[in-house]
């Protein structure tokens, strides 16, 4: 039986040495691909899941391998392993109370054999959480797949073009506007104090009075993933960043700002909408 904590907070634990994604109820929580994985460097790093999760019940999760940068295949070297923590929210029981809740998985460890060449390899679960909430997500939005993909793409685009020019005008009430069903969610799902949100929403601020300059649009350079079971798309780009981006302030010790956008379609009458 699992533990019943107040404020659960449900997170996976990626160690990532290739490019890959960890997606989580079908919705990448981690992607690590482009020049980060140009060489012989990985990614670790911690995760919370709760805003994909939605509400209790059991989810597939999906390490997915693809090759480092410049390689066409996975070598021997490459391996992932994925990690799951459950925690109290509070801070101060936090630490305490963190404990894995679910078996380790992993890529074996002594490599993916030498003679085989991998384009991909996949590692995958079955977790079951226990949440205090049902979020009002995209369980029950349009199916994005029964859409013709060259017209969803250019469907796609012209929403992300809006958001493109709002963010080039640095107007952050406007974003916020466009971003509160998202904002509505994560607050729920990660348990927002009102100084929480309220420090959120002044980073925000802080971020977009950097006057910082977008990364242009060009369709050419772009493509469209659908993911959460059909439920929400987004675009990346073809090294597989956002399509979303400031330029970095400072490109000698920080990557561009990357702003991963999902959308998804309550209704065709009200179009598409950031979650």
């Amino acid at each position: 039986m699992m533990s019943k904590f107040e404020k659960p907070i449900y997170s996976v634990y990626s160690t990532i040495y290739s490019s890959g994604t960890i997606k989580v109820n079908d919705v990448p929580v981690v992607d690590w691909y482009g020049e980060d994985t140009n060489g012989t460097g990985g990614y670790s790093g911690d995760t919370i899941i709760n805003q994909v999760l939605l509400q209790s019940g059991k989810y597939k999760v999906v390490g997915k391998m693809l090759p480092r940068k410049n390689k066409k295949t996975i070598t021997e070297e490459e391996v992932m392993s994925l990690d799951f923590y459950l925690a109290e929210a509070d801070s101060d029981k936090w630490k305490k109370s963190r404990h894995k809740f679910h078996p380790k998985i992993e890529s074996p460890w002594d490599g993916l054999s030498e003679n085989i060449n991998y384009p991909t390899f996949e590692i995958s679960t079955e977790i079951e959480v226990e949440l205090p909430f049902v979020l009002d997500g995209w369980q029950n939005s349009e199916d994005l797949s029964e859409i013709k993909e060259e017209d969803l793409f250019a469907e796609v685009l012209s929403t992300y073009r809006q958001i493109h020019a709002v963010m080039a005008s640095h107007n952050v009430t406007k974003f916020l506007e466009l971003s509160k069903e998202k904002m509505a969610l994560q607050e729920q799902a990660f348990y927002f104090s009102e100084e929480r949100k309220k420090s959120f929403m002044n980073g925000a601020t802080e971020l977009f009075n950097q006057k910082l300059e977008i990364v242009p649009l060009d369709a050419s350079s772009l493509q469209l993933e659908i993911m959460g079971y059909g439920k929400l798309v987004r675009l990346i780009r073809i090294d597989g960043s956002a399509a979303l981006q400031y330029k970095s302030p400072d490109s000698k010790t920080q990557g561009n700002v990357e702003f991963d956008t999902k959308l998804h379609m309550r209704s065709k009458e009200k179009g598409f909408s950031i979650i």
